[in-house]
């Protein structure tokens, strides 16, 4: 497999990206997880102190396909997502966001992605169907 290419203006990851999230992701290939950590700001909020929805299913997408694009060296894309929103997301707090591959069917990738909040309990989480183009 061929280097993987950076993206530096990906709004998740891209280091160029003034607005973006600047995320770094650690790939661990045995256990299939991508995980990262993220502590939102003030910007990054919905409601006073809680973090936006929205960007809350950006971190799961990201963790979940970057796992895929890690370990494949090609760009997929997400099919599907549902998911669902446990506890508030605090600004200023340190979550950890987990992508963890679950299933392969030809070009079809089952994904699961959480997101944990600093005392471990599950903020939100998400089933994803991933594919690479034909």
């Amino acid at each position: 497999m061929e280097p993987v290419k950076e993206y530096n203006w990906c709004f998740a990851c891209g280091k160029d990206n003034p607005i973006g999230l600047h995320l770094h992701f650690d790939i661990d290939k045995v256990a299939k997880t991508c995980t990262t950590k993220f502590t939102p700001k003030h910007e990054h909020q919905s409601y006073d102190g809680r973090m936006h929805g929205g960007l809350i299913t950006v971190l799961l997408d990201e963790v979940m396909g970057t796992y895929l694009y890690r370990t494949e060296g090609r760009p997929c894309y997400t099919a599907k997502m549902e998911l669902r929103f446990r506890q508030p997301v605090m600004v200023g707090t340190t979550i950890t966001c987990i992508g963890k591959e679950i299933e392969r069917r030809g070009r079809l990738v089952i994904m699961r992605g959480e997101i944990l909040n600093p005392d471990g309990a599950l903020a939100a989480e998400a089933e994803a169907k991933m594919m690479w183009g034909a």
